[in-house]
C-alpha cells in the first residue's frame, strides 16, 4: 500500500504554519484533496472537503500552541 503524508503536523511545524499563511493554507489543500480521493473523487463535495480540513488543521495546530 502506498504511504500517504499525514496532515496532521508536530509542535515545530506548528510555529512554522503560525508565521505563514500559505503554509497553512497547502495543508488544508493537501487534507481536502486527501479526502475526496479517499471518496473517489466524487463531484459537487470539494467546499465540504475544504471546510472540514480547514477545521481539522486549525484544531490540530491550536491543540499544539496551548
Amino acid at each position: 500500500m502506498k504511504s500517504k503524508k499525514s496532515t496532521i503536523v508536530n509542535a515545530t511545524e506548528a510555529n512554522a504554519v503560525q508565521g505563514d499563511p500559505s503554509q497553512r493554507k497547502q495543508m488544508i489543500a493537501n487534507a481536502a484533496y486527501l479526502r475526496a480521493e479517499k471518496r473517489g473523487f466524487s463531484p459537487n463535495n470539494d467546499l465540504e472537503d475544504w471546510f472540514e480540513s480547514e477545521h481539522e488543521i486549525d484544531t490540530h495546530l491550536n491543540s499544539l500552541s496551548s
